[in-house]
């Protein structure tokens, strides 16, 4: 597997690593500006590393494997996701395609999220709820304080640990199993299916009539089409696990109403990172 450093030049490489961080959470390059990493001790400016044309055309390369082409529709959707689960966003001049969908040209800026996997995050978690029936799980969290690195753990210990459960991943981009060409580059347990590369809605109904499991997993819910998906998950019998976006449940009460909340048996809010609430 690629490490996030390989989508770099020498120029950029070097800077970053000589300014190495163990959690760094995002790198951003853009034009004419100075290389700025997000990490777990705040934000630090290379002043010395002034990002060129160049230098976004390598990464660009590097991150399509030289065929832009072949990433036309990730392109549409703004960002590529890469082996290993990492994101990278794009901006630019946008155009507009026949479909009326949005592409991006003339590259000038790019945003890599670092995937980060800690692995027995989900553990403390994981022993405030029963065994026998663990119900439908919302993880609720503000961004950037790991939600989904909780989301993959709790997949990976509930799939190697739980006899005869069947997990299903509906990773639509690609972040929690990072699949490259279908096949994942993230363990996420002996007992866990993905379908990715597709909507949640969809992949919720496609598990449902082909894969039979007994858990539905789910990365940032909220979308109409999504409620309808997990409700019909629900009076199916499948258990869910999502995430979510928000501060608080009043908060997450208002995107998904009071009946799609009460759904989820358990919750688990996010204050900080490793810092969770059971309720």
């Amino acid at each position: 597997m690629k490490n996030i450093y390989d989508y770099f030049n020498e120029k950029i490489r070097q800077a970053i690593l000589f300014y190495h961080d163990n959690f760094i959470y995002e790198i951003r390059l853009r034009i004419n500006a100075p290389v700025i990493l997000n990490t777990s001790s705040g934000e630090k400016i290379l002043t010395g590393c002034i990002v060129n044309e160049q230098d976004i055309k390598d990464s660009f390369n590097r991150v399509t494997e030289y065929s832009a082409y072949a990433y036309e529709e990730n392109l549409i959707d703004g960002y590529i996701t890469v082996p290993g689960g990492h994101r990278i966003g794009i901006g630019g001049y946008m155009t507009w395609q026949n479909d009326k969908s949005a592409v991006v040209k003339n590259i000038r800026f790019l945003n890599f999220r670092v995937r980060h996997f800690i692995d027995g995050c989900s553990v403390s978690v994981l022993n405030q709820f029963s065994e026998k029936d663990l119900g439908n799980i919302l993880i609720i969290s503000p961004p950037a304080l790991g939600k989904t690195t909780l989301l993959r753990d709790m997949i990976k210990n509930i799939s190697n640990k739980k006899e005869g459960t069947s997990i299903c991943v509906i990773d639509e981009r690609n972040e929690i199993g990072g699949c490259y060409k279908g096949t994942p580059t993230i363990d996420l347990g002996v007992r866990t299916d993905v379908i990715s590369n597709c909507s949640k809605a969809e992949g919720i109904l496609m598990a449902i009539r082909a894969m039979s499991p007994k858990i539905i997993a789910v990365d940032e819910i909220g979308g109409e089409s999504d409620k309808e998906a997990l409700e019909y998950a629900n009076i199916s019998g499948v258990k869910i696990i999502a995430t979510i976006h928000g501060k608080d449940v009043e908060d997450v009460r208002e995107k998904l109403g009071s009946k799609m909340l009460s759904m989820f048996t358990s919750k688990v809010i996010i204050k900080g990172i490793g810092e969770y609430i059971c309720c």
